[in-house]
């Protein structure tokens, strides 16, 4: 997919080196949630590009009578998470893309957090934020006076060390035509649906650049999963995860499979029959999702790329 370099145009209010990408199915009313806290924020972008693969008019309908001239509606027949995300790159022309989920609520000050993390840390293609479950986490109490926790990565590394969370991220857009864009496979409503953002930050540091991550950087998850759903999505992290792994060591780097594995995801094979003595099943049935979901995921991505 081709990236686009345009110029943006000023939009009054809107910082002109700053585009948000949306991408959302089905939720107009949590959308309308995040874009109101959004366009409260003290620094505004020049563009906020909504992705929409809902399956109905409902999100374009809320859109048109929510009638702000920054959100522009993106129609795509695409369907998966960074089918959404890239679609969304290529119709945007700001110099600093930030995804915001549209179950996330941002902070008063994301966007202007963001453009201080990127003037702090020139160098860095990728910016990443925390994501909270209490909405005081965000509020302007708990950011006055805040002493950000940073951490920085170059070099080729584990991903989760900076979480990856896509969903409340900022990426300067040269970094697309240096490693390219997400991978269609990888992300929520994709063949393996998950990863698709750490992959991404893997690509970026196995090139050498910098990744930063920030806690400045804030946005409030809204619980809409039920505690059956949240146990049963680890297994579409899972899925996600191993066809991250099969797809880099199909291209003869195994050092995902051998390094991030045995450091980051071997605790949970080897926890799950302590969790079983101990009668903790949520903990036993998360680590036995995140099994299943890994050891598939792997094994799919190979047999979906049998030559």
């Amino acid at each position: 997919m081709a990236v686009t370099n345009t110029e943006s145009q000023p939009v009054p209010g809107g910082r002109k080196d700053v585009a948000v990408i949306y991408p959302t199915r089905n939720r107009p009313e949590m959308l309308m949630q995040s874009l109101a806290a959004l366009l409260q924020n003290t620094v505004l972008p020049a563009e906020i590009v909504v992705v929409d693969q809902s399956d109905d008019d409902a999100t374009k309908v809320a859109l048109e009578q929510f009638g702000n001239p920054l959100v522009r509606h993106v129609p795509s027949d695409l369907r998966g998470l960074s089918n959404s995300r890239n679609v969304g790159i290529e119709a945007s022309t700001g110099a600093l893309i930030g995804f915001l989920d549209d179950d996330c609520i941002p902070a008063p000050d994301w966007v202007a957090s963001a453009l201080r993390a990127a003037g702090d840390f020139p160098q860095s293609q990728i910016l990443i934020g925390e994501v909270y479950d209490e909405i005081n986490e965000i509020s302007g109490a708990a950011l006055a006076g805040l002493t950000p926790r940073i951490v920085t990565l170059q070099g080729r590394n584990d991903p989760w060390i900076v979480g990856p969370t896509g969903g409340n991220s900022f990426f300067r857009r040269q970094v697309f035509e240096a490693v390219g864009v997400f991978d269609p496979v990888l992300g929520q409503g994709a063949e393996f649906p998950g990863a698709e953002d750490a992959d991404m930050v893997y690509r970026v540091l196995k090139c050498g650049l910098e990744v930063t991550y920030t806690d400045a950087i804030r946005v409030h998850h809204l619980d809409w999963r039920n505690d059956e759903a949240n146990i049963n999505n680890t297994y579409n992290y899972g899925l996600g995860v191993g066809a991250m792994f099969a797809k880099h060591a199909a291209a003869g780097d195994r050092y995902p499979k051998r390094y991030i594995f045995a450091r980051r995801f071997m605790i949970k094979f080897l926890a799950a029959p302590c969790y079983l003595l101990l009668a903790r099943r949520v903990a036993y049935r998360r680590s036995v999702n995140w099994l299943r979901g890994i050891r598939e995921g792997f094994s799919g991505w190979e047999k979906m790329n049998e030559p």
